[in-house]
């Protein structure tokens, strides 16, 4: 662009004149109308993202992925957002989460496939599968929260910018998803007994343990009665969760199982499972928790027997699911 500003050999001469250029106004008008009103506003790409005062905060332009961007900064070098992508208006959903499935790789390994994720407002890339290792040392079957991080500058997430972090999360209205602090959590995992991670399988919907099953119950003596059943899954709302019921007696006798997520089931509804003759008998099951992450069962028995039910996954919330 050229040097609008009055130059040494020029005069100083405002507008209206009858055959002079006006020079006074010159650099003013290149973006401005004669009201001051702005025509456009054009600005250089910068390297870094600009500091900010107290009370500033920054629109401008830099590179990200190859391409110039515009971005936003908040007042006292506040977060840093994203405005376009690709050149048009970065005006995806709130909590948009693409891809970046999490996989088991080892008991202390895990890998984060490519995909997209919103942190805060601004749009992230992973453009390649990332391997995190060293995941070991959490307090056994314990429930862990992958979490990412806002990278300092550009738009990629590499492996130091993912953690995983036993600290329950927190729902953000508004961003609609799951944080700790300001990372954003997108997916859930748990420790094994040594204190790695447990194999597990998460296709973006279910997410599922591999290798066991969580044991809510084991008891020969069930209650007979509506009794809450806490599962021990993430403090995530209400949750759909599946597992199995096994059942076991050494004479032939009636034995019902009736489960459901409050307590106000009655005795002829939401049977799961129901056995006449001596043996075991498994059956599968989901239900939604309550608010607490509770579900409820009782049993109608004539005899004795034993009754265990194992969590084996659950389905992912909204914030998590893909």
């Amino acid at each position: 662009m050229s040097d609008l500003r009055i130059q040494y050999d020029e005069e100083m001469v405002g507008a209206g004149h009858p055959t002079k250029e006006d020079t006074l106004n010159r650099l003013m008008l290149a973006e401005h109308d004669s009201a001051g009103l702005h025509q456009r506003t054009t600005l250089l790409v910068q390297e870094d993202d600009p500091e900010t005062g107290a009370e500033q905060a920054a629109l401008y332009v830099k590179e990200s992925g190859g391409l110039t961007e515009l971005f936003f900064r908040g007042a006292g070098g506040g977060t840093v957002s994203q405005l376009t992508k690709e050149g048009a208006v970065n005006a995806g959903r709130p909590a948009a989460l693409t891809g970046c499935l999490p996989a088991w790789s080892s008991a202390n390994v895990i890998t984060l496939g490519s995909g997209e994720v919103d942190i805060r407002g601004s749009l992230y890339q992973i453009p390649a599968a990332l391997t995190k290792s060293g995941q070991s040392g959490f307090t056994a079957f314990t429930w862990l929260y992958l979490k990412v991080y806002s990278p300092a500058s550009g738009s990629e997430l590499d492996a130091t910018a993912i953690a995983l972090d036993p600290t329950a999360p927190q729902w953000s209205d508004a961003y609609k998803a799951w944080y700790i602090g300001t990372e954003r959590v997108i997916a859930v995992l748990r420790s094994d007994a040594t204190g790695g991670v447990e194999r597990f399988s998460c296709d973006g919907k279910i997410f599922q343990i591999s290798s066991g099953s969580i044991f809510p119950l084991s008891t020969s003596s069930p209650a007979t009665s509506a009794t809450a059943l806490g599962v021990g899954l993430p403090a995530l709302g209400r949750l759909w969760w599946y597992g199995q019921a096994y059942l076991s007696q050494a004479n032939a006798q009636t034995y019902w199982v009736y489960m459901g997520s409050d307590g106000t089931e009655g005795s002829t509804a939401g049977a799961i499972a129901k056995q006449n003759a001596p043996g075991d008998y498994v059956t599968p099951f989901s239900m939604m928790t309550d608010a607490s992450g509770n579900v409820y069962y009782h049993v109608y028995w004539s005899g004795t027997g034993s009754l265990q039910i194992h969590c084996r996954g659950f389905a992912l919330p909204a914030g998590l699911a893909r």
